[in-house]
């Protein structure tokens, strides 16, 4: 999990700390015995991600003057001649307005029962019938974003790989970000796990896939953090990759999608908003990892989440991460009125019905629960003295308005909080069984 703060966001002196949990590529460890260390995480499939690097590539080579919106596929593969595909146009296909069928024929690649298509294979699935007339529904295709690899190649005269490489990750200093990830690399990538049918089941391991002809659709690799540096260069006013003209174009709303929730589509961006930030990114579900990168592309923030797990919540806590960050430069314009060392009081406390945080959020101090929506639970809190915090006043089913009464050891540390009458202890401690003491 990686957040990317704009520069004067940085500046501001709040401090954010995250805990990797649950499927979550660990310390950086990739779990196939070649752990990279904290500060080298391991390399995961971004899948879908990879949509927007084709978008990406796309514009660069319309930039150039050598691919326009309104070619069609056919143009550019002379094999699709004959077939519904050849009249594609690649914006149709960059918006996922084709009409062209989603995975092929035969898709159990995804379930890894056999390879991803080659070349021949991921035409001949394209020569298919289309399943609506072009323009007319958003219907979210890999097999088109496949095309637009081949259409990259052809229109940029060299492999999609090389091309991304040469103009895309390579600029940026980008080495754990790529098309495909080498062979000789393998035993650095994150190990996928599956989905669970029931609640304890035990997740089977997934080995890794080459996605072959498909790459332009799924088959990136890369790391939370150097998915938000490449996320930051689609930042408004920052060069490195793409004219504005041609960012503002792939954000521009090309559909209106209602399942499974109401967020729009550009070219290559998935678009949505969060706490008033209007927001461009995409998802990636892959064999054992879901993912979820968002950028607000006016003011630079970039968030990246991997899971390496099937059901992983990236695409939730990516959303509640911009809610946590929001909610700490709301609280940056305000001091506290109180020369006790706030820090003194923060922790993560525990008790039989489960965890509450205490965190010191630009200079103020806000009780949160680590679930769901951090602003939905937030409350801010008043020190009134070394021991004592007072909760702003607000009506509510839990203990509100009580304060928090904080019992400490000789050496000033946590030893126990009390709040509506019933006490929770650091959870290091809890975990001790110190609230059995």
């Amino acid at each position: 999990m990686r957040a990317r703060l704009p520069a004067h966001s940085r500046r501001a002196g709040g401090r954010a700390r995250g805990r990797r949990t649950g499927g979550v590529v660990r310390a950086g460890q990739s779990q196939r015995g070649h752990g990279r260390g904290a500060d080298h995480p391991a390399p995961a499939p971004i899948a879908s991600h990879s949509k927007t690097f084709t978008a990406t590539a796309v514009f660069q080579l319309v930039e150039a003057g050598k691919l326009r919106l309104d070619d069609t596929a056919g143009h550019w593969l002379p094999e699709l001649g004959g077939s519904p595909a050849a009249d594609m146009t690649v914006r149709a296909l960059l918006g996922h307005q084709s009409g062209i069928n989603r995975d092929g024929a035969d898709s159990d690649y995804w379930q890894q029962r056999h390879a991803f298509p080659d070349r021949q294979t991921l035409l001949d699935f394209a020569r298919a019938e289309a399943v609506f007339p072009q323009n007319q529904h958003f219907k979210y295709s890999n097999i088109g974003y496949g095309l637009l690899g081949l259409i990259v190649e052809a229109a940029g005269g060299e492999g999609y790989g090389d091309y991304i490489q040469t103009h895309i990750t390579g600029p940026l200093e980008l080495t754990d970000l790529g098309a495909e990830l080498p062979p000789e690399r393998e035993a650095e990538l994150a190990t996928g796990h599956g989905a669970r049918l029931f609640g304890n089941d035990a997740r089977r391991t997934l080995p890794s896939s080459d996605t072959r002809a498909l790459a332009a659709a799924t088959g990136f690799y890369g790391t939370a953090e150097a998915l938000t540096a490449y996320w930051a260069r689609h930042t408004l006013g920052r060069d490195g990759l793409l004219s504005d003209a041609s960012k503002r174009l792939m954000a521009r709303r090309e559909s209106e999608i209602t399942k499974p929730t109401r967020r729009g589509y550009g070219l290559g961006l998935i678009l949505d908003e969060i706490g008033g930030r209007g927001l461009v990114g995409h998802s990636g579900g892959f064999p054992g990892h879901i993912t979820q990168s968002w950028l607000d592309p006016k003011t630079g923030l970039s968030i990246s989440v991997l899971t390496n797990t099937l059901g992983g919540p990236a695409t939730e806590w990516a959303g509640n991460l911009i809610r946590l960050i929001d909610l700490a430069h709301k609280n940056a314009g305000k001091t506290a009125d109180t020369a006790h060392n706030l820090d003194s009081f923060t922790g993560r406390f525990a008790n039989a019905w489960g965890l509450f945080d205490i965190v010191n959020l630009g200079g103020r101090l806000v009780a949160l629960t680590p679930l769901g929506d951090p602003s939905a639970s937030a409350v801010e809190l008043t020190v009134q003295d070394a021991n004592t915090l007072c909760p702003e006043p607000e009506g509510g089913f839990g203990s509100v308005g009580e304060p928090y009464h904080f019992q400490r050891a000789e050496n000033g540390e946590i030893q126990w909080v009390r709040q509506g009458g019933g006490r929770s202890w650091p959870l290091e401690a809890y975990q001790a069984g110190a609230e059995l003491d």
